[in-house]
């Protein structure tokens, strides 16, 4: 179970719910999905990525709470050898990326309680309300996180469920991987996507209170 969920499939309304979900001008950084999502084909959009399905059952959105910067380590996969005349001659396969980033005091969880969200991206109910001390000193529906995506306890439990490869969704200005009239401004969107491995996930309890703080280190490798 995940600290945040949505009511629906959102799959039919991926971009309005994303923009919505939101809680500054750029979304958060990363999406982790078990499926690719929906690519925009053709339009001013073109390029634009969208996670399918339920938040909390198909995606979590990671929180960029106290995140240090996400490092992005290019690796070319090619085999060399030098011939006879000095010369270097290089068989070339593919150039993969390793990711890592961590956290620093990320909250346990998103919200106080087990919040849903509705279609719009907003807070409409908690399924498991807290009501006595000291867990009340909280608001249920207050948010944790700063941005409202998912706190450390979110993200350890999907590196449990996840065993094999999942979708990472990048939202950073990228304009080469859009198109159309509006490929200079798409860059408060998702508009890059990796299938990645878990390489490692490290984390250390800082303090425990109403809500614990987490330190999570984690490094992907892309399939």
């Amino acid at each position: 179970m995940y600290s945040v969920s949505s009511t629906t499939d959102i799959t039919q309304a991926g971009s309005e719910y994303i923009a919505n979900r939101k809680r500054w001008s750029k979304p958060q950084a990363m999406i982790w999905s078990r499926t690719p999502g929906v690519v925009v084909k053709s339009g001013e959009n073109t390029g634009l990525v969208s996670p399918t399905g339920e938040e909390g059952t198909n995606f979590i959105v990671i929180s960029d709470h106290n995140r240090s910067p996400i490092s992005m380590d290019q690796q070319r996969l090619e085999s060399r050898s030098r011939m006879v005349s000095g010369n270097m001659r290089s068989y070339y396969t593919a150039d993969k990326t390793m990711l890592s980033t961590s956290w620093t005091m990320l909250p346990s969880r998103a919200y106080q309680t087990a919040m849903v969200l509705g279609t719009d991206a907003q807070p409409t109910q908690d399924t498991s309300p807290f009501t006595q001390a000291p867990y009340n000193a909280i608001p249920p529906n207050s948010g944790l996180t700063a941005d409202g995506g998912a706190g450390g306890d979110d993200m350890l439990q999907w590196y449990y469920d996840t065993i094999g490869p999942m979708w990472v969704f990048l939202a950073y200005d990228r304009f080469d991987n859009t198109e159309g009239p509006n490929q200079f401004g798409m860059y408060c969107n998702y508009v890059e996507r990796m299938k990645m491995f878990f390489s490692s996930f490290n984390y250390s309890i800082e303090k425990r209170g109403v809500s614990d703080f987490w330190n999570i280190s984690v490094t992907l490798e892309e399939a």
